[in-house]
C-alpha cells in the first residue's frame, strides 16, 4: 500500500499544521515578551518617581487577557507538535496512530481555535480603547486624576496601549495563530472523512458470503466397470 493512501491529505496536513506551530510559536514568543517589557516599564517608572511619592500602575484587564492568549498559544505549539510527531512516525512505521487520532486531532484543534478567537478579541479591543490605570499618592495623601493626566501630558508619557509597540503585536499575530489552527482543524475533519469512507469501501467479504459466490468444481469421471 503506497503512504499517500496510508496517511490522508497528508501534505494538506503537514503545511496547516506546521503553519499553526509556526504562528502559535511566535504568538508565545510575543505574549512572553508583552509581559517582559511591560514589567520593565512599570518598574522604571516606579524607580524614577522621588520618595515619598507612590505610584500604582493597574494593567490587569489587559495582562489577564494576554496571559490566556500565551497559554493558548503554548497548547496549540505542544499538540501542533505531538500531531506533526505522529505523521512521522506513521511515515516511517505505518503504524496508522495518526490517522486513528484524527477525530481527537480536530475537536482539540476546534477547540483551542475558538478559545483563541474568543480571547484574542478582548486583547485587541483593550489594545485599541483602553489604557492603564495609574494612580499616585503622596505622603497617604491620593492626586487627583485630572491633575495626574495634566503631569503624564507635560512629561510626554503616555498610558495609551496602542502606544506600545509590544502590545500592539500582541493584538495583531495571533489572529494569525486562529486562522491556522482552525485550518488545520477543517483539514484534519475533512482527512477523518476520508478515511472513514476509504474503511467502509474496504469491507471484508465474509467466508458465508465468499462460500456462496465460489463456483464448484466439476465431478471427477466415474472409470468404466
Amino acid at each position: 500500500m503506497m503512504m499517500n493512501s496510508v496517511i490522508p491529505l497528508k501534505f494538506p496536513r503537514l503545511i496547516t499544521l506546521f503553519l499553526a506551530w509556526t504562528w502559535s510559536l511566535i504568538s508565545l514568543a510575543i505574549g512572553i515578551n508583552a509581559f517582559v517589557k511591560s514589567n520593565r516599564d512599570k518598574n522604571r517608572i516606579k524607580d524614577e518617581i522621588p520618595a515619598p511619592t507612590e505610584v500604582t500602575i493597574n494593567t490587569n484587564d489587559i495582562f489577564q487577557s494576554g496571559a490566556v492568549v500565551t497559554t493558548i498559544s503554548a497548547l496549540i505549539l505542544v499538540l501542533t507538535t505531538v500531531y506533526i510527531g505522529l505523521m512521522v512516525v506513521d511515515a516511517n512505521a505505518r503504524s496508522g496512530i495518526s490517522t486513528r487520532s484524527l477525530p481527537l486531532q480536530y475537536i482539540t484543534l476546534a477547540f483551542l481555535a475558538v478559545w483563541l478567537f474568543a480571547t484574542e478579541i478582548p486583547v485587541s479591543l483593550f489594545v485599541s480603547t483602553r489604557s492603564a490605570k495609574v494612580s499616585a499618592s503622596i505622603d497617604g495623601i491620593t492626586i487627583p486624576d485630572n491633575l495626574l493626566k495634566r503631569i503624564e501630558r507635560a512629561l510626554g508619557a503616555t498610558t495609551a496601549y496602542k502606544n506600545f509597540s509590544y502590545l500592539k503585536l500582541l493584538a495583531i499575530l495571533p489572529w494569525f495563530a486562529f486562522i491556522f489552527t482552525l485550518a488545520a482543524a477543517v483539514v484534519a475533519f475533512l482527512a477523518s472523512s476520508r478515511a472513514r469512507g476509504r474503511s467502509k469501501g474496504a469491507t471484508p467479504v465474509s467466508s458465508t458470503e465468499a462460500n456462496k459466490e465460489a463456483k464448484p468444481l466439476p465431478a471427477e469421471p466415474t472409470p468404466a466397470a
